[in-house]
């Protein structure tokens, strides 16, 4: 990000336009987010529901792993966990990047509470993308919302408040700040129709886009703007918690960028829309955009399996027995963990029946269950229920944060 030399090529709201494609770019569209509408639908449907209830709160770290990765500005998941417990780095560079990953975790969480239900008018207002903005960057310490452009100019990002300075992304120079008002003006009466099914769905991919090229904040623009299409895919109750497309996002980075890049370019002739930007690249930016949802969607589907998972419980359970410090644990138990993935607890006495084993081997079993976090309980005598540590997703969820994988979570 550097700062500009006084001139922008972006002071008049129409400059920002196609908000969207034209109707007759919109039918292929259509049908891809009715693809995303539809495969979302059938993973909500799958028979797991305690384990579903885990996993929106076990996958947040890794969707703030991943949106700050595109940043450049992720830390370990290692440390992501460290810091969930208050345990921050002694290294400043680290400890202020665990806090950017423990505020997006929290904005995450906050943002889900505030817009339970889809409201186009209200998703779409200038309000929202400013209090996303300001309750992410609101965590931090003043340290780590200092700024400092090219010609060593010192300014600050202040939260949820519009830019007051020029910068460059990358070859992008964004609209003067003077404009920004305007502009997001714009932004809002291009998508507050959007109210339900496909057409919001496409508009939160093209609203993604269009933020980012406004670029209304100094800094914090991409990652508040992934929080507003996964906050609003989630209002649309299309996640459940399951699966956000940071993930995809960051897995494609490269692909990711050209997307956003192309979709910043000209109008490129009379068969490139109407407006002043590419409607060819803003096309191509929401099909990518929405085949990564779906790709998503699909993985997650594989996740949640109840015969897969099954297995995946069984073939930790046999892996870890090898360890001296868990060697009582059993492929019989992966029956009754599986059957807590559908239910919110079990008695002990009924969990160790299960698994068929013998009182005493049973006994053992449990507390070494208990001993790798796969199981917990609210008191010592208690019934048990599931849980699902970070150290086991290689397990549990082979390949969906390799990252967490290679560090020995």
């Amino acid at each position: 990000m550097t700062e500009t030399s006084g001139f922008f090529p972006y002071d008049s709201p129409h400059q920002v336009l196609p908000m969207l494609p034209g109707e007759h770019r919109l039918e292929p569209l259509r049908l891809l987010a009715a693809d995303v509408i539809a495969s979302a639908g059938d993973l909500a449907a799958h028979g797991m529901p305690r384990l579903r209830t885990l996993l929106r709160e076990a996958l947040r770290p890794m969707n703030s792993y991943y949106t700050n990765k595109i940043e450049g500005q992720h830390t370990e998941p290692l440390l992501i966990e460290q810091a969930m417990r208050q345990d921050f780095s002694r290294s400043p560079d680290e400890a202020r990047r665990q806090r950017i990953a423990i505020a997006h975790i929290d904005t995450e969480r906050w943002s889900e509470t505030v817009w339970t239900s889809f409201d186009s008018m209200t998703f779409f207002g200038q309000e929202t993308v400013r209090d996303i903005h300001r309750h992410l960057h609101a965590q931090l310490l003043p340290e780590d919302l200092a700024q400092e452009g090219d010609n060593g100019e010192a300014a600050a990002v202040s939260p949820g408040e519009w830019r007051t300075r020029g910068v460059r992304v990358g070859r992008h120079v964004p609209p003067d700040p003077a404009s920004i008002p305007a502009f997001m003006q714009k932004w809002h009466e291009a998508y507050r129709y959007a109210r339900a099914g496909e057409a919001a769905v496409i508009a939160l991919a093209a609203a993604r886009h269009r933020l980012a090229w406004i670029h209304p904040f100094l800094d914090g623009n991409g990652r508040t703007a992934r929080l507003h299409t996964h906050i609003g895919l989630s209002a649309l109750r299309l996640t459940h918690g399951l699966w956000s497309p940071m993930r995809g996002l960051a897995r494609s980075q490269a692909q990711y960028y050209e997307r956003l890049i192309a979709a910043d370019r000209p109008r490129e002739g009379d068969l490139d829309g109407r407006g002043n930007l590419s409607e060819r690249g803003l096309v191509e930016f929401i099909e990518y955009f929405l085949q990564t949802c779906l790709d998503q969607i699909q993985f997650m589907g594989g996740m949640l399996d109840l015969e897969a998972f099954e297995k995946r419980l069984a073939q930790m359970l046999a892996a870890l027995s090898q360890d001296d410090n868990t060697r009582y644990l059993r492929a019989e138990a992966a029956t009754p963990l599986a059957y807590l993935a559908t239910a919110d607890s079990i008695d002990r006495s009924r969990f160790k029946a299960m698994t068929g084993l013998a009182v005493r081997t049973a006994d053992r079993l449990l507390a070494d269950l208990f001993k790798i976090g796969i199981l917990s309980s609210p008191s010592p005598r208690g019934p048990v229920e599931l849980a699902i540590p970070l150290s086991l997703f290689r397990w549990l969820f082979p390949r969906l944060w390799p990252e967490a994988e290679a560090t020995g979570l």
